[in-house]
């Protein structure tokens, strides 16, 4: 960033936090520090609401002592603020409880990764910001009067980070991000659509579409006026990405991080190497994704996040670790602690991707006499046993493999755990959203309840 210390500088700070800690007391000591500048663009109400553009330090401090933990967090960089927090951290490992799982990996090699910095960055503001967001508004307005956009926002993020501990790791790396989004629905007369949203997001400011975004919101909005309320049946049902990623993914994602298999909130527990899914679903944590949310070269303690296959052909394969849930098991961390500096690490996904299949989504609704495509998911997904229960929004009916009248009322309910061998189909179609790339999924015996 122009201006600004370079991220040796930064690499340096963590050092001189290290050293500082060490020498109040601390057994170990991890420093790692953040230099962000973000703009964003808000949409509320068909108008544009709020444009800014802040910048922001951080520097997050842990340190362990005869196996206690203190952690604290300062937004400057200056002497005095260092010093209150190596002696806050120190104070607090004081008065903890000991815990023999606390402790620093060892380092590890680090490759750099390409395409995860914006090389326009730093042109990028709030006038090009607020353009692309009103771009994005209007193309949503002008396709059809009908449609009103709820929220939506376009935000720009540029930031470096680096971390240095006691046991030698020393990392850096430079990164932007950018997305958009928009929710709304349509309105004609006293009848109103389901809510949709969309999203893109991606590595550099030049690759999102606003535009795409917001002719897909609005066709979808458009297309789900005169909703009627659907028939209760059980049958096959098609799980849109969202609505996938809400109902199927994130309870896998929950089951395979070895935080919730210790304690003992894992369906997946003691099933490594067993088929927990059908052979058309793998499931894949990819830190290296292009343009992906969270693809970076390191995780949260400076360690380097495996590509790991999550379920490979409907076979359990990995679960995730950090250092201390790697050491309650005696191996190594596979490099997927999380987080931010503000806080402790803990076990977290990177990128998740869900393989696509070879069946388009025309086939998918062409194979069905009568079933459900659901746009998206409103109600309760529990992670941890798997039930879910809620509303299909955006929905359609299939009627004779074509979709039919689109759904308000219609209710499905089940177990994520008791449907995952019951996926019949992947599609080749996907769409990414935030830290996941998921595609349509079709699923069989579903129970669906007509208002």
């Amino acid at each position: 960033m122009k201006g600004q210390p370079s991220m040796e500088n930064l690499l340096t700070l963590c050092d001189r936090v290290v050293e500082a800690a060490l020498k109040a007391g601390a057994d170990e000591a991890e420093a790692m520090s953040v230099r962000v500048r973000d703009v964003n663009v808000e949409l509320s109400k068909n108008d544009l609401q709020i444009a800014r553009s802040m910048s922001g330090d951080g520097l997050g401090l842990r340190i362990f002592k005869g196996g206690s933990l203190g952690f604290s967090y300062v937004n400057s960089f200056d002497d005095e603020s260092i010093a209150e927090s190596v002696e806050r951290a120190v104070g607090i490992a004081a008065g903890a409880p000991g815990d023999e799982y606390n402790v620093l990996p060892d380092p590890m090699p680090i490759e750099p990764l390409e395409g995860i910095l914006d090389g326009n960055a730093e042109e990028f503001g709030v006038e090009a910001a607020v353009e692309r967001t009103l771009t994005m508004l209007h193309t949503a307005r002008e396709f059809d009067p009908r449609v009103t956009v709820d929220s939506g926002e376009l935000a720009g993020h540029c930031g470096e980070k680096a971390i240095s501990t006691s046991r030698g790791v020393r990392a850096s790396e430079r990164s932007s991000l950018y997305y958009c989004y928009i929710f709304g629905m349509a309105k004609e007369g006293e009848v109103v659509s389901s809510f949709d949203f969309q999203f893109d997001g991606a590595r550099t400011a030049a690759a999102i579409d606003p535009e795409a975004v917001a002719r897909k919101f609005a066709e979808n909005v458009v297309n789900s006026l005169g909703a009627v309320k659907g028939e209760s049946f059980r049958g096959p049902i098609i799980l849109a990405p969202k609505a996938a990623a809400e109902i199927l993914i994130d309870p896998i994602t929950s089951s395979v991080r070895a935080s919730s298999v210790q304690r003992e909130t894992s369906k997946f527990a003691g099933k490594l190497g067993q088929d927990v899914a059908s052979p058309v679903l793998s499931v894949t944590d990819d830190s290296t994704l292009k343009d992906g949310a969270a693809t970076s070269a390191f995780d949260r303690e400076g360690l380097k996040p495996a590509v790991l296959p999550l379920i490979e052909a409907g076979v359990l394969r990995n679960f995730l670790y950090d250092a201390y849930t790697a050491r309650k098991e005696n191996r190594h961390s596979n490099g997927h602690a999380g987080g931010g500096a503000s806080a402790v690490p803990v076990v977290s996904t990177t990128n998740v991707v869900v393989a696509t299949g070879e069946t388009s989504l025309a086939d998918m609704i062409a194979g069905i006499d009568r079933g459900v495509l659901a746009t998206r998911f409103s109600g309760n997904a529990d992670p941890v046993s798997g039930d879910f229960s809620g509303s299909v929004k955006g929905g359609r009916m299939i009627r004779g493999g074509k979709l039919a009248e689109p759904l308000c009322g219609t209710m499905i309910a089940g177990n994520t755990f008791e449907l995952l061998t019951g996926i019949t189909a992947v599609s080749s179609e996907y769409e990414r959203m935030f830290g996941s790339v998921v595609p349509y999924i079709a699923l069989e015996e579903i129970a669906v309840t007509g208002g």
